[in-house]
């Protein structure tokens, strides 16, 4: 006779408990974390959480739509694999805690700074961490592709610019190449590509075409979204991992000969039936594609997408079918997750749930106001609102103008300017621009964004000293730009300028890139408490007008000269140094 005796294993350690907390718990941490609690505040008046404010954000731009499709593909990769993890054991190692601490640090640095970047760095090592750590090594090899390619989700916004401005004027380099080789004459300046002139038939620059390398022609539109599939097509269609990485990195040349072809139509389409047919027509400042540009986009993806395939064949030809067969097999009949040992992943579970909830106590205590700091420049006296310029300067005199009405509308609420256009005896013009930026996060923006929409083209960027008359010395940044005008039938003319600009935080810091003042205010905000009130001065240098291709590159030169020598007497006049900037700092406290 034999007798039932109960188990004597508590109910949290039973292995079917364990994997009921599990399924259940994880998601709904994660869920709270990235789905529910306020995070930033982005470009909307409050804060959400990471995911809508992601979701929110790539439905409202076409260049990153294709981000929303990346958590799909995530999950059935994971399908995918599920009869391999339904093998695996759920052996958990506590190195998952490195993961998952760096995963929240992310958090926490992402809520203070009111930034969601850092917050998708955290989305990706929370993950790796709640794997590691309840699951074990064994399920973050297999799972190792899909949490890579669910980098793809997150839009890397800030690389536009330095993957952009490169691509760019290569593109048209590219393009002027071929059909210089065809037996069409081009030109390329910059991201310009211009027809060639004509002697005999008496045409000049730009004549016959005349097309100007912007963002949506560089390749960098398209490029993360082939990224993407070539990282795919490579994981489903090629077995060894120098394959893989041969398909992953030609997506850039691939992007950038589709660009190429693209131009090629476009200038094809310019010769044969006309700008307005081909381009598009401009209205005001407005650019209106036209359904053959629109058309010609589409090469892009084509060239691309026929690149990526015949390489795939040129990589592992026939084995392609053999490859694609290896995934989606069916999960075998009643294979479950084994755990070795319940104890020590109810701990791990433990864990994995109590840090997330910790890490949003802290957050909750955490002060997330924007306490604005004093500027970094000199205010009139007359008008404390205003930055303060000279109206005199060594040989200049200058003249005050106000903010026009179209900046007004561009620029954010609170933003304040001052602007001063000065001349020399000798005829030199420069006019001189000091943006104070208002109360709110990201509230000045890059000259590279308002000066393709008046129509310049900017020739190239480069970071320049400048030793300022009071022995400081800062770096700035210089652009060439030039746009074209026909103030009448068969005449041309080029306007170029060189336009400086560098930015000034609160404490007597300054930079010259964008991106790098974007760091320093939230790096400082976080890790020094200073919220940065940044001011950004915005030289602009004009030079005479001449006739397209008779330009003289003296006269470049010189103004580069006579504006080096003129900003070194005005930068001291209106920037404090961090002496003056902490005594009235102080002397503001002090008041009542």
């Amino acid at each position: 006779m034999s007798t039932l005796t109960p188990s004597t294993t508590p109910l949290l350690e039973q292995p079917e408990t364990l994997r009921r907390a599990v399924l259940w718990g994880l998601p709904a941490v994660l869920v709270l974390l990235f789905l529910i609690w306020p995070y930033q505040q982005w470009d909307y008046d409050s804060r959400e959480s990471i995911l809508i404010g992601w979701g929110r954000w790539v439905s409202k731009r076409a260049d990153w739509q294709f981000c929303l499709l990346v958590p799909l593909l995530v999950g059935w990769l994971v399908w995918l694999r599920r009869e391999e993890l339904g093998r695996l054991p759920l052996q958990g190692t506590w190195l998952g805690l490195l993961s998952l601490g760096l995963g929240l640090f992310f958090y926490w640095i992402g809520y203070k700074a009111n930034t969601g970047y850092p917050g998708f760095l955290a989305v990706q090592f929370v993950l790796s961490g709640f794997i590691l750590l309840v699951a074990g090594t064994a399920w973050m090899r297999t799972l190792s592709f899909a949490w890579l390619f669910l980098f793809f989700t997150w839009p890397m916004q800030p690389l536009e610019d330095y993957l952009a401005s490169p691509l760019r004027p290569r593109t048209a380099a590219m393009a002027a190449a071929v059909l210089n080789a065809v037996g069409v004459p081009a030109l390329n300046e910059g991201s310009a590509l211009q027809s060639a002139p004509d002697a005999e038939s008496g045409k000049q620059i730009g004549d016959v075409f005349s097309l100007d390398v912007d963002a949506k022609c560089s390749g960098i539109n398209s490029l993360f979204a082939l990224m993407m599939i070539s990282a795919l097509l490579g994981y489903l269609a090629l077995r060894r991992p120098r394959s893989r990485f041969v398909l992953f990195a030609c997506a850039v040349p691939l992007a950038v000969a589709g660009n190429v072809v693209r131009l090629l139509l476009l200038v094809a389409g310019t010769k044969q039936f006309g700008a307005d047919f081909a381009v598009g027509r401009h209205m005001g400042e407005h650019q209106e594609m036209s359904p053959y540009h629109t058309f010609a986009g589409f090469a892009v993806f084509g060239i691309a997408l026929a690149g990526m395939f015949a390489l795939c064949w040129l990589l592992e030809g026939r084995e392609m079918k053999a490859n694609l067969k290896r995934h989606g097999k069916p999960l075998a009949a009643g294979e479950v997750c084994a755990i070795p040992e319940p104890r020590r992943m109810l701990a791990q579970f433990l864990a994995a749930m109590g840090l997330p909830l910790l890490v949003l106590g802290i957050c909750a205590c955490t002060d997330i106001g924007f306490h604005v700091a004093a500027p970094g420049v000199k205010l009139r006296p007359d008008d404390s609102r205003l930055p303060y310029l000279p109206l005199s300067l060594g040989d200049y005199q200058g003249r005050e103008f106000d903010m026009t009405a179209d900046e007004k509308n561009l620029l954010d609420e609170g933003v304040r300017l001052a602007r001063n256009v000065y001349a020399s005896s000798t005829g030199r013009q420069i006019m001189a621009t000091v943006i104070l930026s208002g109360f709110e996060k990201r509230s000045l923006h890059r000259p590279e964004v308002c000066l393709p929409n008046q129509g310049w083209t900017v020739t190239d960027r480069t970071q320049i000293p400048l030793q300022m008359k009071d022995g400081r010395k800062i770096t700035i940044m210089m652009m060439r730009i030039f746009r074209d005008a026909e103030p009448q039938p068969g005449v041309k003319v080029r306007t170029r300028a060189i336009n400086f600009y560098w930015y000034i935080g609160s404490d007597g810091i300054s930079c010259a890139d964008h991106y790098e003042h974007v760091f320093l205010s939230y790096y400082d905000s976080v890790f020094r408490n200073i919220q940065h009130r940044w001011a950004m001065a915005s030289i602009y240098v004009p030079l005479p007008e001449q006739r397209v291709g008779q330009e003289d590159p003296m006269q470049e030169l010189n103004a580069k000269e006579d504006a080096s020598e003129f900003l070194a007497l005005l930068a001291p006049t209106f920037m404090l140094t961090k002496e003056e900037w902490l005594k009235g700092a102080q002397s503001s406290k002090a008041e009542p």
